[in-house]
C-alpha cells in the first residue's frame, strides 16, 4: 500500500505500509488452513473468548501439530492481524494489550436521566464479600493478558487478581506489601505463572521484597501458594515443555521450562477456581450475599420509589 501524495502526522512519505482498517485478504492455502484451524480452537474455547494469541499457539501445537518455534508463532500472529482486518476471525476474539486511558469525562443530560440511573444502580446493591473472611485472598498471575480470564473466575469470591510480571518494579512491591499490612486480616497469595527460571526468580524476588516491606510495616507477612505451573502438572497434563534457554543463568538448571498458556484454558480456570474455593471461607461467602440480596430487594424497592 503506497502513502504517495498522503498527509501523515508525521509529515513523512512511505513507500509502502501495511493494511489500514478492515482490508480484503486472499490467503495462501496453507494460511487459509491455519486460519480454519484457529478458528476451531476458538470455537472449541468460546467459554473462555477472548485467548491471547499465546494460548492459541499451544493449542495450535496440541491439536494440529502447528511447529513449536519462535518463528511459527510470528508467522501465527501475523496470520490473526491479517484474518482479523479481512473479517474472517471476529476483532474481539483474540485479546490483545489495548491502549491504557486516563481521566473521564462524565455527567447527566437531564434529572430524569440520573434518576433513571440511580433505578439501575439499585439493581447492582451488593456489600463487599471479603465480609466476615478470615484471611483476604489474592491471586498473582505473571501474563497481564490473561488477568481478565482468570479475574471472571475470581470475581464471585471477592477475589482480586494482580499482575506479578510487574513486581520487578520495587514500587509495585511496595504497594503491593503496603496493602497487605494495612488489611486487619492475614493475606494468602495464589500464585499462577511459567514454570522457567526468568518468571520463578521474579515470583521468589517479590514474595522476599513483599515479606521484608510487610514486617517493616508491621504487618503479617503473606501466604503464598503456587497454583500453576508446577513440575507435577507438567507431567500429569503432559504440558508442551521448551529446554532451558543456555543464557539464562537464574537458579538451578531446569530440564524443561512451561508457558502457562500451554495450560488448556477450562483446566487452568478450574485450578484458580480450586484454589480459590479452597482459600475462601465459603459458609462467610454465603452469609455476606444472602445479607446483599435482603438488603438489595429493599433498595430496589426505595428507588422506585424516586418516580
Amino acid at each position: 500500500m503506497s502513502t504517495a501524495g498522503r498527509n501523515t502526522v508525521s509529515g513523512r512519505t512511505y513507500r509502502r505500509t501495511r493494511p489500514r482498517g478492515f482490508a480484503d485478504w486472499s490467503p495462501k492455502p496453507d494460511t487459509l488452513r491455519l486460519v480454519e484451524q484457529v478458528r476451531a480452537v476458538l470455537d472449541e474455547y468460546r467459554a473462555h473468548l477472548p485467548l491471547t494469541a499465546r494460548q492459541v499457539f499451544y493449542r495450535l501445537v496440541g491439536a494440529f501439530q502447528y511447529p513449536k518455534e519462535e518463528k511459527a508463532y510470528d508467522r501465527l500472529q501475523e496470520t490473526l492481524n491479517r484474518a482479523r482486518r479481512a473479517r474472517l476471525i471476529p476483532m474481539d476474539a483474540i485479546r490483545d494489550d489495548r491502549a491504557v486511558s486516563a481521566g473521564h469525562s462524565f455527567g447527566y443530560n437531564s434529572p430524569a436521566e440520573f434518576w433513571d440511573a440511580v433505578r439501575t444502580s439499585a439493581r447492582y446493591y451488593s456489600r463487599p464479600l471479603t465480609e466476615g473472611q478470615p484471611r483476604a485472598v489474592e491471586v498473582w498471575i505473571e501474563a497481564v493478558g490473561m488477568m481478565p480470564m482468570i479475574a471472571e473466575v475470581t470475581q464471585p469470591y471477592g477475589v482480586v487478581v494482580y499482575c506479578s510480571g510487574g513486581f520487578e518494579s520495587v514500587c509495585a512491591k511496595h504497594d503491593a506489601a503496603a496493602r497487605m499490612a494495612h488489611r486487619e486480616v492475614p493475606t494468602t497469595v495464589l500464585s499462577v505463572g511459567d514454570c522457567d527460571p526468568s518468571g520463578l526468580s521474579i515470583l521468589d524476588a517479590a514474595v522476599e521484597d513483599v515479606i521484608a516491606f510487610v514486617q517493616e510495616m508491621g504487618g503479617t507477612p503473606p501466604t503464598v501458594k503456587r497454583l500453576a505451573v508446577t513440575e507435577e502438572q507438567i507431567t500429569r497434563y503432559g504440558l508442551e515443555t521448551a529446554p532451558q534457554k543456555d543464557t539464562d543463568r537464574r537458579g538451578e538448571h531446569m530440564r524443561a521450562t512451561v508457558q502457562v498458556e500451554a495450560l488448556d484454558p477450562t483446566l487452568l480456570t478450574d485450578l484458580v477456581r480450586a484454589g480459590v474455593e479452597e482459600a475462601v471461607d465459603l459458609r462467610a461467602l454465603q452469609r455476606v450475599r444472602a445479607r446483599a440480596e435482603r438488603e438489595r430487594q429493599k433498595v430496589v424497592a426505595k428507588a422506585e420509589r424516586l418516580r
